[in-house]
């Protein structure tokens, strides 16, 4: 891999006689994503509340606090677990039979650094457990399996203390991926622990014993009732559910500490809190498996990564931006750039203090993130992404049809806008350029702007006129690259949640795309493969027209090859409908970059 550097440098806790936190995380009440009919707003305010106080978490009195500007954290210098039954971490550890059936990498365990904040490799550390056995990370390490820590203080809701652990553990199994551990872990006082662990216990025998003989085996090598509250347990694992991981943590595939967000649920919607100006969506202790598939879906992302002989470009390495930034970069020259024919970009997006709780520390709102690059004094959108409500990011997009603006390579400005100038979202940034050749017939030579959006109102196909576009003689394909995002919630909830469609033709031959579950109430979860990550402490559930919070946009590639001829010019119309009409008033806005591009 080559490397270029660059140029320029919540939730509500269940009982008073809890344990306090050891961070700060005040919770948002009222006025978030949610609007009065249940929906939110790319920045729209509404009665529900993004950042309100949901299900299992910190419930704090007042609004969305700003998140501190703490440094993005360096590893630990040793690790912190305790070295129990195993020993000392250490270098060993090999691809398991597990692994192997199941079909999974495996990864050796990490000898370290370890830490205990986001994002660092997570040491070795020994667990009492309540069946009277200790268990043991690394000798228990399997390389494909993930690990979530659900503590008891995570309640229904505002209005019901319960906690989650007292249902929902069947459905929990049903929906978990085979390749995770989920430890029970109380959080709760000294006088109520004890009866919390034993309840919870009785209720993993109890459903182990409904399942079937190969399924029970499974899943009791992967239920742990841990025996001791976190402030007893003596490893970096109890310091952890006292500070960041109040909320529960995860250690992902990779070894990573990771974060675990909101698990209210879509389908348990309550009118009276919802009336009572609290966050209207019960919790459920099943949506942890989200968490399970986010880490799998990662972990294959990243083994993708891995076998790609990539040039890497860095933009940012990690500094906490807040609102947009500008880089000049230095891409390999001109004649290296035309052996590159694929071009994917990667951003991870991460709270700016990784030792506080994910809510109320990455920004809470559902924005639009664009780069663009400099292109002769114009800037152009590259790709484009939408931040999440109040969980850390990480996305790849394969942006390969703009080569065709990067082919001069040298030195290059690129901006970054993610947030507007009056909600600031500080945030730790990692994005990077990587650039490849797959062995394609044929690469990314020009790009020609098309058409852009706006309004999306009576007016909106009459001011966008049919462009023409000389074909070169040479041309060997030829793309329409488009990316398409609606918003605001007006008439019908458009442009965000109504089912647009829009159409390009090429000398006559269409090509169109309706965003048909633009409105739906869940069709975001199904995109947890798929870059965006779960569990946001906003309405991440519903879909949209064009795109999730907290995902990628993936790009419109339209093969228009067939439609054109070499050597003529080719004409492109363009037109957005709503329910198959003409757009009227008040139906919000739509958000478009269009290209054709040549490649030879």
């Amino acid at each position: 891999m080559r490397v270029y550097a660059r140029m320029l440098p919540l939730l509500l806790l269940a009982c008073s006689d809890q344990e306090a936190p050891r961070t700060e995380a005040g919770g948002a009440g009222p006025g978030g994503s949610a609007g009065a009919s249940g929906y939110g707003g790319s920045g729209q305010a509404g009665a529900g509340g993004s950042s309100g106080a949901g299900a299992g978490g910190l419930a704090g009195a007042g609004g969305s606090s700003g998140a501190g500007q703490g440094g993005a954290g360096e590893a630990g210098a040793a690790g912190e677990g305790g070295g129990g039954a195993a020993g000392e971490a250490g270098a060993g550890g090999s691809p398991s039979a597990y692994c192997e059936g199941q079909g999974l990498t495996a990864r050796a365990f990490a000898a370290g650094p370890h830490g205990k904040r986001r994002g660092e490799l997570a040491g070795d550390f020994t667990l009492p457990l309540a069946d009277g056995s200790l268990w043991n990370f690394q000798t228990s390490f399997s390389g494909c399996e993930s690990y979530l820590f659900l503590p008891d203080t995570l309640v229904v809701s505002q209005q019901d203390p319960t906690s989650l652990w007292a249902s929902d553990l069947a459905t929990l199994l049903k929906r978990s991926p085979r390749n995770v551990h989920y430890f029970f872990v109380s959080r709760s006082s000294e006088a109520k622990a004890p009866e919390n662990i034993a309840a919870m216990s009785q209720r993993v025998e109890g459903e182990l014993g409904k399942l079937g003989a190969e399924q029970a085996a499974h899943w009791r090598e992967r239920l742990h009732v841990v025996q001791d509250r976190a402030a007893a347990l003596g490893t970096w694992v109890g310091e952890v559910l006292q500070g960041h991981g109040a909320l529960g943590f995860g250690i992902d595939r990779m070894q990573r500490v990771r974060g675990v967000g909101n698990f209210a649920d879509v389908d348990r919607f309550k009118a009276e809190l919802q009336a009572a100006e609290m966050w209207p969506w019960e919790g459920n202790l099943a949506y942890a498996a989200h968490e399970a598939r986010y880490f799998n879906a990662q972990v294959e992302l990243q083994d993708a990564l891995d076998k790609e002989e990539a040039t890497e470009v860095p933009i940012f390495q990690g500094e906490i931006l807040e609102q947009f930034a500008e880089q000049e970069v230095q891409l390999p020259g001109a004649a290296e750039m035309a052996g590159f024919d694929t071009l994917q970009i990667e951003i991870a997006m991460a709270c700016p203090d990784p030792d506080k709780i994910e809510f109320n520390n990455c920004g809470p709102w559902d924005y639009l993130a664009i780069l663009g690059v400099d292109d002769g004094g114009t800037l152009r959108e590259v790709a484009r992404f939408i931040t999440s409500y109040h969980r850390e990011t990480r996305w790849v997009v394969d942006a390969s049809p703009m080569l065709a603006l990067l082919k001069g390579g040298g030195l290059r400005k690129f901006r970054w806008d993610f947030a507007p100038e009056w909600n600031k979202q500080p945030t730790a940034t990692t994005m990077t350029l990587r650039l490849s050749s797959r062995g394609k017939a044929a690469r990314p030579a020009e790009a020609t702007p098309l058409f852009t959006g706006g309004p999306f109102d009576p007016t909106y196909n009459a001011t966008r006129p049919p462009v023409t576009v000389p074909i070169p003689a040479d041309a060997k394909k030829v793309e329409l690259y488009a990316l398409i995002t609606g918003h605001g919630a007006e008439l019908y909830q458009c442009a965000e949640f109504c089912a647009h469609q829009h159409e390009f033709t090429v000398n006559g031959a269409s090509h169109d795309r309706k965003y048909k579950d633009a409105g739906s109430s869940d069709a975001c979860v199904d995109q947890i493969e798929h870059g965006m990550v779960p569990n946001q402490g906003g309405t991440w559930w519903f879909g949209r027209g064009g795109w999730c919070p907290g995902q990628q946009v993936e790009p419109w590639v339209i093969d228009v090859t067939g439609d054109v001829t070499p050597g003529q010019d080719a004409t492109i119309s363009y037109r957005g409908l709503f329910a198959d009409l003409e757009p009227f008033d008040k139906l919000g806005n739509i958000q478009l970059s269009s290209y054709l591009v040549i490649s030879r």
